[in-house]
């Protein structure tokens, strides 16, 4: 049994990739690593398991691709212009069909949709009717940062903030 505590921090990326692949050849030869991390990719590339633990409490646990499936199928990320109105952006884009849920994200909204293409239509349509303007629109698979964000009811401003 092996525990890491941030094996990683303050690498450069070469010297990551090389951490990462001595992980993966020291657990395939049978050893269990118990990785304690802040960055999530690297959960992501080298944990079969992982839970996630805010305030000393456990919020969610599992595998990374389940966790990330718990989500819903797709997340739109809005990106306002500069000086944009994240209240009216919020208001403009939830309780659409098909938007699950909606996180602040620095910059903008995640929004939580069973399908990103049939959702962005309705999204954009939505936002030009409010008069919300818009600096990106993107679709993407949920991520451990999406899972984290869920699990801990942050959005990304509030912890940089």
């Amino acid at each position: 049994m092996l525990f890491l505590d941030e094996p990683t921090t303050g690498l450069d990326v070469t010297s990551r990739i090389t951490v990462w692949d001595e992980v993966r050849h020291i657990n395939a030869e049978g050893t269990t690593i118990f990785l304690t991390t802040q960055y999530l990719e690297e959960a992501d590339q080298l944990c079969d398991r992982l839970a996630i633990i805010d305030g000393g409490r456990l919020v969610a646990e599992g595998t990374p691709d389940g966790l990330k499936s718990d989500l819903g199928a797709d997340v739109v990320t809005i990106g306002l212009v500069r000086g944009g109105s994240k209240d009216a952006l919020h208001a403009a884009v939830s309780g659409l069909p098909g938007v699950d849920h909606v996180v602040d994200t620095e910059g903008g909204v995640s929004a939580y949709v069973t399908n990103g293409a049939a959702a962005v239509p309705l999204v954009v349509r939505a936002l030009d009717e409010a008069g919300v303007e818009v600096g990106t629109v993107s679709i993407s698979r949920p991520s451990l940062d999406d899972v984290f964000l869920e699990a801990t009811g942050r959005s990304l401003e509030k912890m940089t903030a």
